[in-house]
Formats: C-alpha cells, structure tokens, sequence
C-alpha cells in the first residue's frame, strides 16, 4: 500500500512525497538527515492530531529543531486542520504521511509532489549508481553486495559511500575489499560517533544521540554493551597514544598499527576483543576518537558503566535514565 508525505517548511512550500509503508522509517530518516536544522522528531497519532497541532499553532515558543510527524491523517483530517498547518509551516517542519495512495490532490495549497521508488533493492541500487555517476567511479558486483550487506539503514547510504570514494583517490573501480577497509557497521559507526559527542561534554547532544539510537533499532542493553566495548578498545590504543598523536593520517596510522599488531602474535584467546585484531580503519576511528578522552575519564566512564550494568540486568523501569545519568556526567 502507498503512502504519502507531506512537508512544510522546506523552502516555504509544501512537498508531497509518494512512497511505501515498507520505506517509510528509511524515508523519514533520509530526509531528516538532510535537515541540519531539523534533529528532534516528534511523532502525532490520529487521535491526538488536533489537539497537538492546536497547540503547537497557538504557543507563544516554539521548541527548537522540531520535525512533526502527523501520522496517517485521513483527507477530511487534513482538511479541517489546514488552517493549523499553514500556520506553523514556516515556524517548523511538519511530515504529514498517511497509508491511502494517492488518487486526487490533497487538499493543500501549494503542495508538489514527488514519486519514490517503493522497492528497497531498487532504491538503494538508484541512489548508489547515480552518486558513483556525479563523482566518475565504478562500482563492482560484489562490492555492491558486501555494501548492501553493511548498509542496513538507508539513511546513511551518502555518507558511507562518499567514504568509499574518497578512500580510493584517483582509481576509478571500488571493489569489495575496499568496502571490508571503510565502510563500519552503521550501529558501530554510530556509537563512534556517540563517543565523539560524549567527549565534547555535550549533554543536549547525547540525549539527543542516545534517542536517535534508540530510533534506529538498539535496546538499552545493546547500546551499553556497544560503549562499554569501545570504551576498552579506545584504552587499548592509550598504550600507544603518544605514536598515534604523531600518526594521524590513516597512510601514517598504518604503519604503526601494523607494527604493533605483530607485536601480539603470541596473544591467547579471542583475539577479537583486542584493538589490533580490529579491522584497520575501524581501529583507526576508534584510536582518533579516544585521542579527546583522558585516560582517566575511560577509566571512570567504564566504571560507571559497570555499575549501571548491574542495575540494568536486575531489570528495571528506568533503563534509559540509568544510562544517561552514566552517560552526561562523564
């Protein structure tokens, strides 16, 4: 079944997008990545639509960052609220998508309408092909498939093959290897991110990761596990932090990497737990990222965790705010 989104404020007009039930997270997602303005999604239900847009239409403030998603709204709904719609239109973005296909135009002034293709292989093969066109680059069969294998959330489908092309230089042809080297898991590339965040001391911005984190699929648990496993890495490469300062170009990085990892050729058990058995670019990331964190605020941010962990796996009501509280006072 089809469905369609309307967006306001974007450019002072009103976008109708034709798509998918199927597509409508991913859509939703790669349009707000677009948004640098827009980072916060509150989503409406039918039945709480008049009394939310009501509300927004008369406050006095507006929350900054604000994307509102009104959820399948029937014709008659939209309708009756497009004067509440046209009034905040240019105070915030508003995604209005519905499950009817599109037969007749909706009832809004000023709206354009745009088709996007309904079948994910589809959709992901058309946005690859046209960015490998705009920057002259090639990309092989089963390089396509490992990427489709990695990229699992199609909002990050741009900036991980921009990555790709801009790891392979001059040469025309990706290939599959080269995929394995740069492209991370895109929950691992995330969390790195994440960690970036913490680093700043940013508290608005870890809430706000955090509730993207949650968005995409990751339970508390999940996401703990995943900070607590960088945390031990980004200590790892603490033991060579003064080379590493020195080293920050990946070419440069490599070299040491390299010698460092023969160093541990007698290591027993998993290697996969120790930084220089990660694969190189991963490692790369995660060493640059650990390179804005003390010593010590890895020791204690670890620590916490720890502690956090025991009240999570006791079972609690209050996972989220236990892992925030570990989280903001870093």
């Amino acid at each position: 079944m089809a469905y369609f989104i309307v967006i306001l404020n974007f450019m002072g007009k009103i976008i109708i997008i034709v798509g998918s039930k199927e597509n409508l997270t991913e859509d939703i997602k790669a349009f707000s990545e677009k948004l640098s303005y827009s980072q916060k999604v509150q989503m409406v239900s039918k039945k709480d639509m008049k009394q939310v847009l009501l509300d927004k239409a008369s406050s006095l403030f507006m929350e900054e960052d604000l994307t509102l998603v009104l959820v399948d709204p029937d014709r008659n709904q939209i309708k009756d609220l497009e004067g509440h719609i046209q009034v905040l239109k240019d105070r915030m973005t508003v995604i209005i998508y519905t499950y009817a296909p599109l037969i007749d135009p909706l009832p809004l002034e000023g709206a354009v309408t745009f088709v996007v293709e309904k079948e994910k292989e589809k959709r992901i093969k058309e946005r690859v092909l046209s960015l490998l066109k705009k920057h002259g680059k090639v990309l092989t069969d089963k390089g396509f498939a490992r990427f489709k294998e990695k990229i699992k959330d199609e909002a990050f489908l741009e900036s991980e093959l921009m990555k790709l092309i801009n790891y392979v230089g001059e040469r025309k042809e990706i290939k599959s290897g080269d995929v394995d080297t740069i492209v991370t898991e895109t929950h691992e590339e995330n969390l790195l991110n994440f960690f970036e965040i913490i680093a700043k001391r940013d508290k608005k911005g870890v809430i706000e990761k955090l509730e993207m984190l949650i968005e995409s699929g990751l339970n508390i648990l999940e996401i703990q596990a995943f900070l607590i496993r960088q945390a031990r890495l980004m200590l790892h490469g603490k033991d060579m932090e003064d080379l590493f300062r020195t080293h920050k170009e990946y070419s440069a990085f490599l070299k040491v990497f390299n010698r460092w990892k023969d160093a541990f050729d007698d290591l027993e058990g998993d290697r996969k737990l120790y930084l220089p058995f990660q694969n190189r670019y991963y490692a790369f990331k995660i060493v640059n990222t650990g390179l804005q964190l003390r010593r010590g605020a890895l020791i204690d941010l670890l620590d916490r965790f720890a502690y956090t962990d025991r009240k999570l796996k006791r079972g609690s009501k209050h996972d989220r705010i236990y892992l925030e509280e570990s989280l903001i006072e870093v």
